[in-house]
């Protein structure tokens, strides 16, 4: 059963990381909720709707029955969006055992409880002694491609994270490991709202000086917002943080970039997202990250300025004023 592993999810994060998992020499079980999905990797050993063009490891078997999925799996690899994370994990909870390691690489923040995804599943689980999440600047097709990639790695038991490493590391794949389980889920939810953002600046045609500014800007935001969380800021300038903030919002991949030019261009929401397939976690923390703000008082400008131009079609310039004219700091002193 060593060789045995799950991962929740078969999108294509959680389609690219099962096949990592099995060219590693692991025996897959990859949970997928569409039938057309599990369908398709057993009997070609291909996903079409979610990663269309890689070939998959014959050591992944796709299921649709959460029960075969994870009785005898002790590392569960979770990838569901934070949106639909609670209900897999309710449906889970008979299948849940205190042997089992969790491994989180959803990103997001759930709307009205605020909660991380860790924070979620011990909501529906209770405390979990084994739990760790992986995040860091990786684009599944560039990762299914085996692009040199590196990660972070990191858990509440420094021997979860180092066990993980073992697993996971190969010569195009590169964990680094942190202790910080919270700063580092932070730092993967936060990264897709300021990629909103810096879309948006980008569509409209604002100049690179201003997208430089409101990223680093929003960098500064995002490490308060780990701290908040009860996170660590330096964690947030390592590969979990920075480094998946510049993937995110420079990357020719990035969904949350895409969503941010077409709203930058004039181009509403709803007639955005009725051509997407799924919602980008950028939109659903947007929401997110405004509840946090007001229900903490927070000054987080960028943060709350893109819900605003998302939401309640704030024009851009407004935003930008609005930024230039918080006082200035005597941090100097």
């Amino acid at each position: 059963m060593e060789k045995l592993v799950t991962v929740l999810g078969a999108g294509a994060w959680g389609t690219a990381f099962a096949n990592l998992l099995a060219e590693n020499g692991y025996n897959v079980i990859l949970w997928a909720h569409e039938e057309e999905v599990v369908k398709n990797i057993n009997e070609k050993s291909i996903n079409e709707i979610f990663l269309p063009g890689i070939k998959l490891n014959s050591k992944i078997t796709a299921t649709s029955d959460l029960q075969k999925a994870l009785t005898n799996s002790k590392w569960i690899f979770e990838v569901i969006p934070v949106k639909f994370l609670r209900n897999v994990l309710n449906q889970s909870k008979p299948y849940f055992n205190q042997d089992q390691t969790w491994v989180i690489l959803s990103k997001g923040i759930e709307q009205e409880t605020l909660f991380l995804p860790s924070q979620i599943i011990e909501d529906v689980f209770g405390p979990i002694k084994n739990k760790a999440t992986i995040s860091g600047p990786n684009f599944a097709r560039d990762f299914a491609i085996k692009s040199y990639t590196a990660t972070t790695v990191a858990s509440n038991k420094c021997e979860i994270a180092q066990k993980l490493q073992t697993i996971l590391s190969n010569h195009y794949f590169r964990p680094y490991l942190s202790s910080d389980l919270i700063g580092v889920q932070a730092g993967g939810a936060i990264k897709n709202l300021l990629a909103l953002s810096l879309g948006i600046l980008k569509g409209a045609g604002y100049s690179d000086n201003t997208i430089a500014f409101v990223l680093t800007r929003g960098l500064n935001e995002m490490s308060l917002i780990a701290e908040y969380f009860g996170g660590k800021k330096e964690t947030i300038y390592g590969l979990s943080g920075l480094g998946d903030l510049v993937l995110t919002s420079f990357g020719k991949s990035s969904r949350n970039q895409d969503i941010g030019i077409l709203i930058g261009e004039g181009k509403p929401l709803d007639e955005i997202l009725k051509n997407i397939s799924a919602i980008p976690e950028g939109i659903n923390t947007a929401v997110s990250v405004k509840q946090i703000i007001e229900k903490n008082n927070l000054n987080l400008p960028i943060c709350l300025g893109t819900y605003k131009m998302i939401f309640e079609k704030q024009p851009i310039e407004d935003f930008l004023k609005f930024i230039m004219s918080k006082p200035l700091t005597t941090e100097c002193q």
